[in-house]
C-alpha cells in the first residue's frame, strides 16, 4: 500500500496512473487465463482476485486525487493578499473594494511567504504564525494550506501560478507564445503524425491506393530546476513590502536565465532538458553564415522558408536573438542608403515575426570565437509542460560554490541560502517547426 502523506496533487496522480497501470496488467492475466484450456479454477480465482484489489486500490488513489483537487480549487477561490483587498492587520477593519495590484507588486505574497518561511527555518507552521503577527492574515490562510516534504515547502497553487506567469517576460521562449500546459503525472506522451497518408486520383471503380501514415510520440517529464539564492540576514531581520519584493525578485532572476538558456540551448542530456536548438532538424539549421547583406538577408529568408515548405502554418512565429544581434539586423543598410530590415526600429519585428531578446545567447561562439544564434520558431507548436508549482526551502548553516568557484559558508558570512525548486520540460509538437542560424559577425 502506498503512503500519501505529505504528496502534492501530482504526486497522488502518478500513484494513481501506476494503479491503472496495474490494474491492465492484473486484467491482461485474466484475459491471457481464460484463453488458456488447462486454467486451473483457483489460479482464475487467484487472479479475479488479485484484479479486484488493483481496482481497490486505484479508486482510493482515484478518491485521494479529487479531494486533492477539490483542495486546491478551494485555495484558489479563496487565496488573496492584503495587497489586493486592503485588509488591516488582524482583519478588523470592513472589506475594502477590490483594486488592482500596484505596478510590480505581482505575486508579492509569494515574497512575504518566502521571507518567513527563511526566518522560520523551513517551519512552516512557525511562519504561518509570523506572518499572523505582522497582520498578512490572507497571506498566512494561504500558507497554512502548503504541502510540506522534506525538500521545503511547496507553495499554494495560486502563489506557485503567479510565480511562473511571472517568469514568461523572463524566459523567450515563454514570452514567444509556447503552449504551457500541466503535466497531471509528471510526464506526458502525445502521438504525432510522422508520415502523412496519401490520396491520389484514379479511374472510376479502380482500386483505392492504400495508404498507411507513421506515428511516433513527443514525451516530456519533469526537469527539476533549482534555483540557489544567497540574502544577508541583516535584510531578512527586517518585514517589509520592499524586502518581500527583493526576495520575489531574487527567485525570479535566477531561476528565469536558468529557464530562458535551457529552453534554448540545453541538450537533453541526464536531467536537463532539451532546447531548441537541439530540438531543430540538421537541414533547417544554417551554419557559419557571414555578416555582408546579401548573405544575411538570404539567411534570414531561409529560416522563413524551411518552416513554411514543412507545412507549418505561421500562426504565431518569432524570432529569438542577442540584443546586440537584433541592433546589427536593423543597423544593415543597402547600397542606396535604405535600411535592409526597417520594420526592426519601427515595430520590434522581422519578417512580419516579433523579435525577443536574451543575453542567454552567446556570441563567442565558433572557431573565431564571433558567432551567434538566432532561433525562427512558430511558437504555437512548441509546448512547455509545467508542475505549476514552486517549492520553497532555507539553510543558514549550508555552504554554496559562488560562480568564481570559491566555496561559501552562509553561517560564516551571515548569509541565508535560499532554494526554490520547479519543475517543467519542453518539446515541440513538430520539429519542423524550428529553424534558425549561426551569424558570423553578427552582433555590435
Amino acid at each position: 500500500m502506498t503512503r500519501r502523506n505529505n504528496m502534492d496533487l501530482n504526486d497522488l496522480r502518478r500513484v494513481m496512473k501506476a494503479a491503472a497501470e496495474d490494474m491492465e496488467t492484473k486484467a491482461k492475466a485474466i484475459e491471457a487465463l481464460e484463453a488458456a484450456d488447462d486454467t486451473k479454477a483457483e489460479d482464475f480465482d487467484a487472479a479475479v482476485a488479485a484484479f479486484n484489489a488493483s481496482k481497490a486500490e486505484f479508486e482510493k488513489a482515484q478518491a485521494s486525487v479529487q479531494r486533492a483537487e477539490a483542495v486546491e480549487a478551494a485555495k484558489a477561490a479563496t487565496a488573496t493578499s492584503e495587497v489586493e483587498t486592503g485588509a488591516a492587520a488582524g482583519g478588523s477593519s470592513p472589506a475594502a473594494p477590490a483594486r488592482p495590484k500596484q505596478p510590480g507588486q505581482e505575486a508579492i505574497e509569494v515574497g512575504f511567504m518566502a521571507h518567513a518561511l527563511i526566518n522560520a527555518k523551513g517551519d512552516r507552521d512557525k511562519a504561518v504564525e509570523r506572518l499572523e503577527k505582522d497582520g498578512h492574515t490572507a497571506i498566512s490562510a494561504a500558507l497554512s494550506g502548503a504541502t510540506e516534504s522534506a525538500g521545503g515547502v511547496t507553495l499554494p497553487r495560486p502563489q506557485g501560478e503567479a510565480v511562473i506567469g511571472l517568469l514568461r517576460p523572463r524566459v523567450t521562449v515563454r514570452n514567444s507564445g509556447a503552449v504551457v500546459h500541466d503535466l497531471p503525472a509528471g510526464e506526458l506522451r502525445n502521438a504525432r503524425l510522422a508520415t502523412p497518408p496519401t490520396a491520389s486520383y484514379g479511374a472510376e471503380n479502380a482500386a483505392i491506393t492504400e495508404s498507411e501514415p507513421t506515428f511516433d510520440k513527443v514525451e516530456e517529464k519533469f526537469r527539476k530546476l533549482t534555483s540557489l539564492v544567497p540574502v544577508g540576514n541583516s535584510l531578512l531581520r527586517h518585514s517589509s513590502a520592499s524586502i518581500a519584493l527583493m526576495v520575489r525578485d531574487a527567485i525570479l532572476k535566477e531561476m528565469g536565465l536558468k529557464n530562458d538558456l535551457a529552453f534554448l540551448r540545453f541538450d537533453g542530456t541526464g536531467d536537463l532538458p532539451k532546447g531548441l536548438r537541439q530540438w531543430a532538424l540538421a537541414d533547417h539549421w544554417q551554419d557559419a553564415v557571414a555578416s555582408d547583406v546579401a548573405a544575411v538577408e538570404a539567411a534570414i529568408r531561409r529560416c522563413v522558408s524551411k518552416v513554411e515548405d514543412a507545412d507549418v502554418g505561421l500562426v504565431n512565429p518569432g524570432w529569438i536573438m542577442r540584443a546586440s544581434t537584433k541592433n546589427f539586423l536593423g543597423s544593415l543598410v543597402r547600397a542606396n542608403g535604405f535600411k535592409v530590415f526597417p520594420s526592426i526600429d519601427e515595430k520590434g519585428t522581422l519578417h512580419g515575426a516579433p523579435i525577443k531578446t536574451t543575453s542567454q545567447i552567446p556570441d563567442n561562439l565558433g572557431g573565431g570565437g564571433d558567432e551567434t544564434e538566432i532561433y525562427f520558431a512558430e511558437f504555437s507548436e512548441i509546448m512547455i509542460g509545467d508542475s505549476m508549482d514552486i517549492t520553497l526551502g532555507s539553510s543558514t548553516e549550508a555552504s554554496y560554490v559562488d560562480t568564481g568557484g570559491n566555496t561559501i559558508s552562509a553561517f560564516q558570512n551571515d548569509l541565508t541560502l535560499m532554494r526554490a525548486i520547479a519543475e517543467h520540460d519542453m518539446a515541440p509538437a513538430h520539429d519542423e517547426a524550428i529553424a534558425g542560424l549561426n551569424g558570423v559577425g553578427w552582433s555590435l
